[in-house]
C-alpha cells in the first residue's frame, strides 16, 4: 500500500469502496497487508477448534453433558459480541479463537447428548432429523451475508442463537447415561421421571428394577484404549473413517466451488440438496445396520470418481465432472458423517464417549484443512490424479469398515469394563442387561410384559417391581 500510496499519493484515509459490504478486510484495510495477516483469522480459528474439542471431549464425560455445552454455548456468545465489537483486527482474531474453542466442543457433544436421550431404532432418524438444521443453517449463512452485506450483524446473529440455545439447554435433563455411569441416583430419578411425565408414559418409576454400577475411574480417562490392543484397533480404525468422510466431503466442497454462478446461492443450494440425502441414509441406516449403510456410500463415491475422470462439457461452468462431484459429495461424503457419529457413538462406553467422539472430530479437522493443499500437488502431476487417490482411500476404507463391529441392535455400555473389549461386542453375542433403554425380550408374553433394568448407586439398591408395558422406553 505505502508503493501505492507514494505513486499516486492517496492516502488511506481518503479511500472509497465501491459498494456498501462491509468485511473485515475493508474495516481493518487488510487489502494491502502481508499475506500472513490475511491467512492469520484460519490460523487462529482453526487450533482455537482443536482446543476446544479436546477440552469438551473431557468435560462432558467428567461433569456432565448439559453443564459443558451450557458454560461453551455462553462462550460462544460472549465471544462472538466481542468480534462484532471489536476495534482492531488483533482484538477480532483473539476473539475468534475463544469463538473456535467454544464452538469446536459443542458441535460433537451437543449431537452426542441429542442421541443418549433415544433408543438404538430410533437413533439414525434423530440424526437425520438434527442434520436437516444443519443443512438450514448451511443454506442461511451465505443468504444472510448475500443481503446483509455487513459482517458486524452476522456476529450478532451468532450472539442470538448461542443466548436462545443456553436457554434451552436451561430446560433441557441431563443424560440419563451419563447419570448411571457416574452413580447420580437423585438426579437420575428427577430426569427419568420427567421423562416419563413428558412422553405421557404409563410407566411407573417404582417398578424400575436397578442394578449396581462397578466403581470405575473411567470417565475421561481415553488412555485406557490403550489397555487392550483390539479395543485400540477399532478406535484407529474409527480414526480413520472420520479422517475419510471430512477429506473426502471438503474434496468435494472445494471442486465445487468452481460452479458458475455467485458462490453465495452456490453454498445455500448445496446446504439444501444434502438435507433429503441425510434422511435417506437414516432411513438406509435403520434397515441395514450400520455398516452395510458404510459400504453402499463408500462405493457411491467410487463410483462417482471413476465417472468423473470423464469430462464433457455441457455448457458454461459445467460438464460431466463437476456435476459427478456434486453428486459424490451430497449423496457420498455427506451421509457418511451420519454414520461415522452413530457408530462411534455406539461403540464407545459412555464413561469415554465424549473425549473419544472428539479426538476422532479433532483428526477429522485435519482431513478437512488437507484438501485445498491436496488437491494443488495433484494437479501438477495430474489433472485426474486426486480421483484416483479418493479411490485408494476409499477401497481402504472399506477394508477398514469390514473390521469395525456392527452396533445395530446393541445397547449403549456404560463403561468399557462392562462391555468388555470393543473388538468383542458383535451383534450376535448382545446380552447386556445393563442400560437404559434395553427391555428383555425373554419375558412373559402370554401377559404382554418385558423386563425394564437400569443401572444405579451401589449404596442405595432397589429391589422393587420389574414389569412395565412393552415399548414404553423411557
Amino acid at each position: 500500500s505505502s508503493g501505492i500510496n507514494a505513486e499516486y499519493g492517496v492516502s488511506r484515509d481518503t479511500w472509497t469502496w465501491e459498494n456498501k459490504h462491509r468485511s473485515i478486510v475493508s474495516e481493518f484495510e487488510l487489502q494491502c497487508e502481508p499475506m500472513y495477516r490475511n491467512l492469520a483469522s484460519a490460523v487462529f480459528f482453526v487450533p482455537g477448534m482443536a482446543l476446544g474439542l479436546v477440552v469438551a471431549g473431557y468435560l462432558s464425560d467428567k461433569v456432565g453433558r448439559k453443564k459443558t455445552n451450557v458454560v461453551l454455548m455462553m462462550g460462544s456468545a460472549v465471544s462472538a459480541c466481542g468480534m462484532a465489537l471489536s476495534t482492531s483486527f488483533e482484538m477480532w482474531l483473539a476473539f475468534q479463537a475463544a469463538l473456535g474453542f467454544t464452538l469446536g466442543g459443542t458441535m460433537v457433544t451437543r449431537v452426542l447428548w441429542m442421541l443418549e436421550f433415544v433408543t438404538e431404532s430410533m437413533r439414525p432418524y434423530a440424526s437425520a432429523i438434527s442434520a436437516q438444521f444443519f443443512c438450514v443453517g448451511t443454506a442461511l449463512v451465505p443468504l444472510a451475508d448475500y443481503y446483509l452485506q455487513d459482517w458486524r450483524m452476522l456476529d450478532f446473529i451468532i450472539v442470538i442463537y448461542s443466548v436462545l440455545c443456553v436457554l434451552m439447554m436451561f430446560w433441557l435433563p441431563e443424560s440419563p447415561h451419563w447419570l448411571v455411569t457416574n452413580n447420580k441416583t437423585k438426579e437420575l430419578h428427577r430426569t427419568m421421571q420427567r421423562l416419563i411425565d413428558i412422553n405421557r408414559s404409563k410407566l411407573d418409576l417404582r417398578d424400575i428394577k436397578i442394578i449396581p454400577v462397578p466403581k470405575h475411574k473411567e470417565s475421561g480417562n481415553i488412555c485406557i484404549i490403550f489397555s487392550d490392543l483390539r479395543t485400540l484397533a477399532i478406535v484407529l480404525g474409527l480414526v480413520y473413517q472420520w479422517f475419510l468422510t471430512s477429506f473426502l466431503y471438503y474434496g468435494f466442497f472445494n471442486m465445487i466451488g468452481t460452479l458458475a454462478g455467485t458462490p453465495h446461492w452456490n453454498m445455500a443450494i448445496m446446504g439444501i440438496m444434502e438435507g433429503p440425502c441425510l434422511i435417506v441414509a437414516g432411513l438406509v441406516t435403520t434397515k441395514l445396520g450400520r455398516k452395510r449403510t458404510m459400504y453402499s456410500l463408500l462405493l457411491i463415491v467410487i463410483a462417482t470418481c471413476l465417472l468423473s475422470l470423464l469430462n464433457y462439457p455441457i455448457s458454461t461452468g459445467w460438464d460431466l465432472r463437476r456435476i459427478f462431484s456434486l453428486i459424490g459429495s451430497k449423496a457420498g461424503s455427506g451421509p457418511m458423517f451420519l454414520v461415522v457419529y452413530i457408530l462411534t457413538l455406539e461403540v464407545m462406553p459412555t464413561s469415554i464417549r465424549s473425549i473419544g467422539m472428539c479426538t476422532c472430530s479433532l483428526i477429522a479437522r485435519l482431513g478437512a484443512a488437507s484438501p485445498p493443499f491436496f488437491l494443488d500437488l495433484c494437479r501438477q502431476y495430474s489433472p485426474n490424479l486426486h480421483y484416483m487417490v479418493y479411490v485408494g482411500m476409499c477401497a481402504v476404507g472399506l477394508l477398514v469398515a469390514y473390521f469395525l463391529p456392527e452396533t445395530k441392535g446393541e445397547t449403549l455400555k456404560q463403561t468399557l469394563a462392562e462391555g468388555g473389549n470393543l473388538a468383542r461386542r458383535t451383534l450376535p453375542d448382545v446380552a447386556s442387561t445393563q442400560t437404559i433403554n434395553k427391555t428383555d425380550t425373554v419375558a412373559d408374553k402370554s401377559s404382554d410384559q418385558n423386563n425394564c433394568e437400569i443401572q444405579i448407586d451401589q449404596d442405595q439398591p432397589h429391589t422393587l417391581g420389574n414389569t412395565v408395558d412393552p415399548g414404553q422406553q423411557v
